[in-house]
């Protein structure tokens, strides 16, 4: 009786061991599951560190111009008969450029000559009349005031047409010393508009000349962008080794060109681009201090509910995120330029509509560091 009592009894505590036993690897392997869960651990997202702006600096390309260029002519028409420089030639103050046919000047100062001695003459005549009649006048002989009158007034007349003719014939003789073009200033020929043989008008332009002294970059601006009188930026020439230096800003237009809507720049080049040839492409490399507060974001990293418009900061000691409100500057295809947050910072790049203020994530990079 007692040995069945025994067996019994031992039954019993193998079965409640058994059942012990199974509670806890069931509760175990539940636990197991609802840790595994993907439902209830944070959720998974991908972030994007805000980057720089790359078009703060801008660029813009030019050509390599003299701070004055003269377009020179004849101030006398005439043909020309020898063209004594060349394009890109150098030449110095009073060196002489063109020479037009003389002959029609030579005579037309020979005509205005003789005038001058048929006006001598006359007043000459006219002087002696004048003091003839004066001269009956007081003595009371046959002339009378009226005759005289006309005697004077003939002087008169002569004294002002032999003056006229003086001053033709001045003008006559420097029309003949301006028969040769002669140089403004030291600098090189940018361009040739006359040939001998050619048959030009006073005033047109022959010859354009560019003066020595400062180079400058000649850009054209876009009406969003106009820098201060004065600033500096960064120049290379192009296919110029070295050519490059800082140029500073002289003069911007006010007015823009009708036709491509931008402003001319001109700015002083320094260094060795100064020494670059007249023509040469440039290129200016401008810091829009507009974008340079802006920084580049994935489009999706944007939340805009209508109420607030920011982004998702990931916190990465705290596995958090937090919201911070943005201004939207630009909007790529791909890519929105924002301020509000810095360089560096690392956003929430997907999924910013599933996300609340202070709630936990986890990032690719912390599931490879599990793995």
């Amino acid at each position: 009786m007692k040995r069945k009592h025994v067996v019994a009894s031992v039954g019993l505590v193998a079965a409640a061991v058994a059942a012990a036993t199974l509670f806890l690897v069931t509760e175990t392997t539940e636990g197991k599951a609802e840790t595994a869960d993907p439902r209830t651990a944070p959720p998974l997202v991908m972030v994007a560190n805000a980057k720089n702006s790359e078009t703060a600096e801008r660029s813009f390309t030019g050509t390599v111009a003299s701070r004055v260029q003269s377009n020179l002519g004849f101030r006398v028409p005439g043909k020309i008969i020898e063209r004594m420089v060349d394009v890109g030639q150098q030449v110095k103050q009073g060196q002489a450029l063109l020479r037009i046919d003389e002959s029609d000047l030579q005579l037309a100062l020979t005509a205005k000559r003789n005038t001058v001695i048929a006006a001598r003459a006359v007043l000459i005549q006219a002087q002696a009349d004048e003091k003839r009649y004066a001269a009956l006048v007081k003595n009371g002989l046959a002339a009378t005031p009226q005759r005289y009158e006309q005697a004077k007034a003939a002087l008169d007349t002569a004294s002002a047409q032999f003056a006229a003719a003086e001053a033709d014939a001045k003008i006559a003789e420097n029309e003949a010393t301006y028969t040769v073009l002669l140089a403004d200033s030291d600098g090189t020929v940018v361009d040739t508009l006359g040939e001998p043989g050619q048959v030009v008008a006073a005033d047109q332009t022959v010859v354009q000349l560019a003066q020595a002294g400062p180079r400058e970059a000649v850009v054209w601006l876009p009406e969003a962008l106009r820098p201060d009188i004065g600033s500096e930026v960064e120049a290379s020439v192009y296919g110029g080794e070295g050519l490059s230096g800082k140029a500073r800003l002289r003069q911007i237009s006010d007015a823009a060109d009708p036709q491509t809507r931008t402003y001319e720049a001109r700015y002083v080049l320094d260094g060795a681009a100064a020494s670059a040839p007249l023509g040469s492409t440039v290129t200016i490399k401008i810091l829009d201090a507009d974008r340079q507060a802006e920084v580049a974001v994935p489009v999706g990293a944007i939340l805009d509910d209508g109420i607030r418009t920011g982004v998702w900061v990931l916190n990465g000691a705290a596995s958090t995120v937090n919201f911070a409100p943005i201004a939207i500057k630009r909007i790529g295809d791909e890519t929105a330029f924002v301020t509000g947050i810095g360089i560096g910072e690392q956003v929430v790049a997907l999924g910013a509509h599933l996300l609340e203020d202070g709630a936990a994530v986890r990032t690719s990079v912390q599931e490879k560091v599990k793995k």
